[in-house]
């Protein structure tokens, strides 16, 4: 399983990253869910429904951590919430003084942006109108169904941005690694450019696209994309740092047809699996065709083994193609495959080591929305 760090003798948590967004000081925080009780504030909102049950995602791990029954039959004796409705109960055993229990759902059980928007609003009111200072914000991804940290970052952001004058310190939140990692990027191009659209993410049915720059060693996923040889070349760096689990796979493993593509344990790498895609010949890419066929394989094993999110750098060095023309040809093929199967995929990090990687990818990302983009409607006079 994908966690976060974190040390038994640590008692004092430090946020992952500061934001000023809006004029409002944001702390983010990336911890597993048993360091809850380590983040105090004024009150704590946490996404529900109208049951107020608190049996999945986020609120699970903290009815877990705050004392079990002491804060749920709190809770589920303030319903039913009405949609968009705040109810505020004890904390338990945590360091929040209250928490504000925010319904994001309609009459009809569904949510959207606007609504989960409002809903935070509403519960920032709440908070204002009681004096509290502090307010923490708790990453509601995981109580939703096909919804996406990236998606759930910019909803929160904006509810931030329409906050009761009063209210300038907020904590958000995050108990998986990934989603925390989404959470940085948007949260780091909000508080640079503001709210302008967000150029190295596209989401394609239920998957979101997103471009970005930074080294793989240092970067969450549940799976890690290798382009390399059919004979899966053992003597690769990445094989030699994920140990003697990987190499072992690795040798077992080899060869496999070129244009395949074959799973493997990470071994002592940070990410669980590895994918070693075989599309180069003499270290240069044999084909558009051999990449496009390796890349659809690995789609198709990323997704059967339900990895959610799946880190694509570009090879090194490259050779055979252009960093464009190669990013092109992997998101185009990974376009095709989800508009082709409902996938279990929630994310594709498609990674530049350099500028000019991150730039090629984000350029593949833009040229999808421009092709994907309906155009807008014709107006007769």
């Amino acid at each position: 399983m994908l966690r976060t760090a974190s040390h038994p003798w640590l008692t004092r948590v430090r946020p992952t990253a500061t934001y000023t967004i809006q004029g409002a000081r944001v702390e983010l925080y990336v911890l597993p869910h048993t360091s809850l009780h380590r983040i105090s504030a004024d009150a704590l909102i946490v996404a529900t429904d109208a049951t107020l049950r608190m049996t999945k995602g986020f609120r699970k791990q903290l009815r877990d951590y705050a004392g079990f029954n002491l804060v749920e039959q709190e809770a589920v004796s303030c319903a039913p919430l009405p949609p968009l409705g705040i109810a505020i109960t004890g904390a338990g055993r945590t360091k929040f003084k209250h928490l504000l229990h925010a319904n994001l759902y309609d009459a009809q059980f569904t949510t959207a942006p606007e609504l989960q928007r409002q809903a935070l609003t509403n519960a920032l009111q709440v908070a204002a109108e009681r004096g509290w200072q502090t307010v923490a914000i708790a990453d509601y991804t995981l109580d939703l169904r096909r919804a996406l940290a990236e998606e759930t970052a910019w909803t929160i952001a904006q509810a931030i941005a329409q906050r009761p004058p009063s209210l300038q310190a907020f904590k958000l939140l995050c108990t998986d690694a990934v989603n925390g990692w989404a959470f940085q990027q948007v949260l780091g191009w909000l508080a640079t450019r503001g709210y302008e659209p967000y150029p190295a993410m596209y989401r394609i049915r239920h998957t979101m696209l997103h471009a970005a720059q930074g080294d793989w060693r240092s970067t969450p996923a549940h799976g890690l994309w290798r382009f390399t040889e059919p004979s899966l070349n053992p003597a690769d760096p990445v094989v030699a740092r994920g140990g003697r689990i990987l190499r072992e796979k690795v040798s077992a493993l080899a060869p496999i047809a070129l244009g395949d593509a074959a799973i493997s344990a990470g071994g002592a790498l940070p990410q669980p699996f590895v994918l070693h895609l075989a599309a180069l010949e003499g270290g240069r890419i044999a084909s558009q065709d051999a990449l496009q066929s390796a890349v659809r394989a690995a789609l198709v094993l990323s997704h059967n083994q339900w990895l959610r999110t799946v880190l694509i750098p570009m090879p090194s060095p490259l050779q055979g193609l252009s960093v464009d023309e190669f990013a092109h040809c992997v998101a185009e093929s990974v376009s095709d495959y989800l508009h082709e199967t409902l996938s279990r995929i929630e994310r594709c990090i498609l990674l530049g080591a350099s500028e000019g990687e991150f730039r090629a990818w984000q350029g593949a990302v833009s040229r999808l929305r421009e092709m994907l983009s309906l155009p807008p409607l014709e107006t007769t006079a």
